[in-house]
């Protein structure tokens, strides 16, 4: 077999391979006593025809099953002469196969890119830690009271910041009611006894603020312009105009922090109540420094290093970055349609952050191997637990499942690019 290896680009070779024909031949008489043993030919009987016959008649089968077989096959044995760190086949191209002639093809494959690793102690990295305050302990408090709001109808009141207000409303767009141009949008063109939240958590964007300072009785007339992310596509960056007539009002009223209010949330008293609170806003707090941490070395690696990585591997990343923009973009509200309209924007962005992910990934795993750091067996027990109780699933399955995928791996490897990121981080220079 003869190998020879060409560049074909940034982090791409081409492979051009030879195979022998008298091991080619080989090959071919074995395929070809294989079809002879089964082939139906008329005037024979079943696996009696003569070579040369079932040569003829099955000439082109014989030639793709050895082309599908061979090409492959001895693709691997040159990729192991070659040690080439292959990460993806590219295309394979010029396949020449005919009788008594060797096999030749061309593979055209993306490899590990080769790099000098940046200095990975003592970076200088900036330490912010929010401290948690008596405020930030109440405003939590508060914000569980207000979660357990209890909501009274008072006769006379004027809408307060955080009240309910009852109305009454129909809605047009462009002089047209709102249940003409938007009929799917019945409940919001018009409607008759809908409680509404004086505050910007309002169903109807500005209603809420809109509202304040009515009374019962009182009639006013509001502009809502629906924005471009509203959960109904057909109203979105509509601009509409809504005639309201406030009917009621209820006053909300916070509970008090009384035992009853205390054993609906399974704590013994006040003190321990805050404790609890305080201690989640320090993990919250501990959590934001070290992503601020992570991210400031993230950034020092990739400015550091000079680094091209293989354009195949850097595509994958891009498809799965856009998929995964997309689909928080509809958790927001978006539309497929809006969706499709920034496509060209999500492409941009998924492409910058692929790419800075691809070679923060060879970056982390280099630093890794050269620290020789690995991942057991055991490791990938734990994070394959972990990930089934992220995703509520039996481990044995999911462990079934990631191999299955031929997965596995990357399991090991995020295990040791995490272990290069814990490294850094303990040997930083904090300012």
């Amino acid at each position: 077999m003869k190998v020879s290896v060409k560049d074909a680009g940034t982090c791409r070779k081409t492979m051009s391979i030879e195979i022998p024909a008298d091991t080619l031949g080989e090959e071919r008489a074995e395929t070809l006593k294989m079809y002879s043993k089964h082939a139906n030919i008329p005037g024979f009987r079943k696996g009696k025809a003569p070579a040369h016959v079932v040569a003829k008649k099955y000439g082109k089968e014989i030639t793709q099953d050895l082309e599908e077989r061979m090409v492959p096959k001895f693709y691997h044995d040159a990729l192991q002469e070659s040690e080439l760190k292959v990460v993806n086949v590219v295309h394979i191209s010029d396949v020449k196969i005919k009788e008594d002639q060797p096999l030749a093809f061309d593979v055209t494959v993306d490899v590990e890119p080769e790099f000098k690793l940046p200095k990975y102690t003592d970076i200088p990295i900036k330490e912010e830690k929010d401290e948690v305050t008596d405020v930030q302990v109440q405003e939590q408090i508060d914000a569980i009271r207000t979660q357990h709001a209890n909501y009274e109808e008072v006769e006379g009141k004027t809408v307060e910041e955080g009240d309910m207000a009852q109305l009454t409303y129909t809605a047009t767009a462009d002089g047209k009611p709102l249940v003409e141009v938007a009929p799917e949008a019945k409940g919001i063109g018009e409607g008759n006894g809908y409680w509404i939240s004086a505050d910007e958590h309002a169903f109807l964007p500005g209603m809420g603020e809109a509202i304040v300072g009515l009374n019962t009785g009182d009639k006013k007339e509001v502009e809502v312009n629906f924005p471009d992310s509203f959960m109904v596509k057909e109203l979105a960056s509509l601009k509409t105009l809504y005639s309201i007539e406030v009917t009621a009002v209820r006053v909300r009223t916070l509970p008090e922090i009384d035992e009853t209010f205390l054993g609906r949330l399974q704590v013994e008293s006040e003190e321990v109540l805050r404790t609890q609170i305080r201690e989640q806003l320090e993990q919250q707090a501990e959590n934001k420094a070290l992503n601020a941490k992570q991210e400031q070395l993230i950034k020092y690696l990739v400015k550091k290093t000079k680094l091209d990585v293989p354009e195949s591997i850097v595509q994958q990343q891009t498809r799965n970055m856009m998929y995964d923009i997309a689909q928080r973009r509809i958790m927001m509200g978006m539309t497929q349609e809006q969706i499709g309209e920034q496509q060209e924007d999500i492409m941009k962005e998924a492409q910058e952050r692929a790419l800075e992910n691809v070679k923060l990934r060879y970056i982390g795993l280099g630093i890794a191997t050269e620290l020789e750091m690995g991942a057991s067996e055991i490791e990938i027990d734990e994070e394959i637990a972990s990930m089934a109780i992220r995703q509520q699933k039996d481990a044995r399955a999911l462990r079934k499942e990631i191999e299955e995928n031929d997965t596995i791996d990357s399991i090991g490897e995020q295990i040791r690019f995490n272990k290069a990121l814990d490294y850094m981080l303990k040997n930083a220079k904090t300012k």
